[in-house]
């Protein structure tokens, strides 16, 4: 079941991409910023909205175009973040290509962010005013985590470092679960179940996302940092490495403990094992798609630690 699972979930990933991306284009054809917007979409791996599709088609889902045009409308919001992002954080590249705010400066960046978020909600309230507050309460958490990632004067902690990836990114993937339930017409239950379930996807994928930097030490920072003493300590250290600090000093001290304790690894299998909890229990009429939903978490984090080799 397992294995055909995985076979079924790597052809549903190929064809609902193209879908997303044939979509994507019809959206912007006629926009005079069209080939800015097709540059920043560029190279995404389009996890946000297949995760939609996927259970939008689970669920039994009539109206596929319209569940597609939500699902862009997530894809458009997510790479308008990531414009954001990489002002605030100073990342050059993105996707192997010079960031966007490198290639028509700071200022137009900010405000092409802005565009496509417009475009994106714009996109999401022609399909209601539930699915709009959705997407904006996603996007509310999202800021809010930015803003605690850079401005937090609580003690850096597990507690506030999982509050945070919840906020940043867990918020965009709990959204596509939840609007998927919104579109297929499900019951209030299953609706709570898929945004659970978005979360804990989300949470896996944004934990393996910083385990992949930590380990390939790619934030080149200044900050000096202290001897890692306990868990709390360990997450604080390594997640301001990957934000702020020098990390290579302290690389193969950090590699070591990350390796040994597991602290990583251990906290992403949770989050995997809780996904595929909530996806076994839901009664859906075609297992295929039971079957792939409980093989989307590991394909989200696989998606990431593959980078490690």
């Amino acid at each position: 079941m397992e294995a055909l699972g995985w076979a079924d979930l790597t052809d549903y990933m190929r064809v609902t991409r193209t879908e997303i991306d044939k979509k994507l284009l019809e959206k912007i054809k006629n926009r005079s910023d069209r080939i800015v917007i097709s540059n920043v979409l560029s190279g995404g791996k389009r996890l946000r909205p297949t995760l939609l599709m996927l259970v939008y088609d689970a669920l039994g889902g009539k109206d596929r175009d319209a569940a597609l045009d939500v699902a862009c409308a997530l894809e458009l919001a997510h790479n308008a973040s990531l414009i954001h992002d990489d002002i605030i954080d100073g990342d050059v590249e993105r996707r192997g290509r010079p960031a966007l705010w490198r290639q028509i400066g700071i200022a137009n960046a900010v405000i092409q962010g802005h565009r496509i978020i417009n475009l994106a909600f714009q996109t999401t309230l022609d399909k209601g005013v539930e699915l709009a507050k959705i997407f904006l309460k996603a996007w509310n958490d999202a800021s809010t985590g930015v803003l605690e990632e850079i401005f937090s004067g609580e003690p850096f902690s597990k507690k506030l470092y999982t509050r945070i990836a919840r906020e940043k990114t867990a918020a965009l993937f709990a959204a596509a679960a939840e609007s998927a339930a919104v579109l297929a017409h499900s019951d209030e239950k299953v609706r709570k179940l898929m945004k659970e379930y978005g979360e804990m996807v989300g949470m896996a994928y944004q934990l393996a996302d910083d385990y992949v930097e930590i380990m390939k030490g790619k934030r080149h920072l200044q900050l000096p940092l202290f001897i890692l003493r306990q868990f709390e300590e360990t997450v604080k250290q390594l997640y301001v490495a990957t934000k702020t600090g020098n990390l290579r000093a302290i690389l193969p001290k950090v590699s070591f403990s990350v390796k040994r304790d597991g602290v990583f690894i251990k906290e992403i299998k949770d989050y995997v094992a809780r996904a595929k909890e909530i996806a076994s229990s839901l009664l859906i009429p075609d297992s295929r798609y039971k079957a792939m939903l409980t093989e989307f978490p590991r394909y989200c984090v696989d998606s990431m630690l593959k980078e490690l080799g």
